[in-house]
């Protein structure tokens, strides 16, 4: 643009006789031209900028067919799909691997996992579950008042009407008088409640599990000035037993105790003794009465619970069912 000039004889004509359109390379006349012959001399671009440009001819490229794809087509990568992939869905773990060799022992890779899950599966159902396969051989210790079980695995499934539980979790005792009972087990719970009619309340439960451990009693004499440690025995006079953690209560002259260095005592659950703080001084006098489950890792006990409560009005029903047994295909629990 603005380059182009045009000659009559040597001498150059006015511009407003003509329009240029350069980027089409068009000559238009206002008027009549003066002669039907001029010259014109002009500069010119080495690139039309109007024009299509291609490095690759694209006649010569393959048409993707059915069985051959195309090669010059993007294709964005695949995102990894999360399994736990939920709105509203919090978790947390981690994995670890390891490899354990030495000059004595074959060359053996471990694997942990440990999952946590809490939230909603959906509008109405919630989850809450704690996953892990790492076999810890230890308890809680029993000098606070708070413990923190480290082997509690199990999946819970629930919303306002019921809940349902797989793999550990405690049994306690029902609404009633006649049947107490605390115990830490592994399987399966399922409880519900229910409105058949109108001012009628239906709560139901059932439970199929593997109980951890037996129901002991032990009354102990105090030693005048001695806060401890005290040795727990089984029900058959077992002297070397697990407690359970978190399963004992301690009285002494019918009061119950609170467990914690600060307060009445502490328990040590792998051997099985207990001693008391200085707020519980001990005496020959002191009636000291301990119970709690322990683990003699001899006999797999199974349980069975089934609870119902009807409520109709100002009247209840109950029917509370408990069973506990040994485990007739397992008599001797190795492990």
């Amino acid at each position: 643009p603005g380059s182009l000039t045009l000659y009559q004889d040597s001498v150059a004509l006015d511009p407003s006789a003509y329009e240029l359109l350069p980027y089409q390379a068009l000559l238009i006349w206002k008027g009549s031209p003066p002669t039907d012959t001029l010259r014109a001399t002009y500069r010119v671009m080495p690139l039309l900028l109007g024009g299509t440009f291609r490095h690759k001819d694209p006649d010569q490229l393959i048409s993707a067919t059915g069985d051959r794809e195309d090669p010059f087509r993007y294709v964005p990568p695949r995102q990894a799909s999360d399994l736990f992939a939920t709105q509203g869905l919090n978790k947390s773990g981690s994995i670890s691997r390891g490899v354990l060799f030495g000059n004595n022992q074959d060359l053996s890779v471990n694997s942990t996992l440990n999952l946590e899950l809490s939230g909603r599966l959906t509008d109405r159902i919630q989850v809450l579950a704690s996953v892990t396969d790492n076999n810890i051989p230890i308890q809680a210790g029993g000098n606070t008042l708070e413990l923190q079980d480290f082997d509690q695995v199990f999946i819970k499934l629930f919303d306002k009407d019921w809940e349902l539980i797989a793999g550990d979790f405690v049994l306690q005792r029902p609404n009633s008088h006649f049947l107490t009972y605390l115990k830490k087990t592994k399987g399966l719970s399922f409880n519900t409640t229910l409105e058949p009619w109108e001012g009628a309340t239906d709560r139901a439960g059932a439970s199929v599990a593997i109980s951890k451990g037996k129901f002991a009693r032990n009354l102990i004499q105090g030693v005048e000035g001695v806060q401890g440690p005290y040795r727990l025995q089984g029900n058959e006079g077992e002297s070397f037993i697990i407690v359970l953690s978190g399963t004992e209560r301690v009285f002494i002259d019918g009061v119950q105790l609170t467990r914690g260095q600060d307060h009445d005592y502490v328990i040590d659950y792998n051997t099985a003794e207990v001693t008391f703080t200085a707020n519980k001084l001990i005496t020959k006098d002191r009636r000291i009465v301990v119970e709690f489950q322990y683990s003699d890792k001899n006999y797999v006990r199974s349980l069975v619970r089934v609870d119902n409560e009807l409520e109709v009005g100002n009247s209840t029903l109950r029917l509370n069912v408990y069973s506990e047994q040994d485990h007739r295909n397992q008599t001797l629990q190795q492990s």
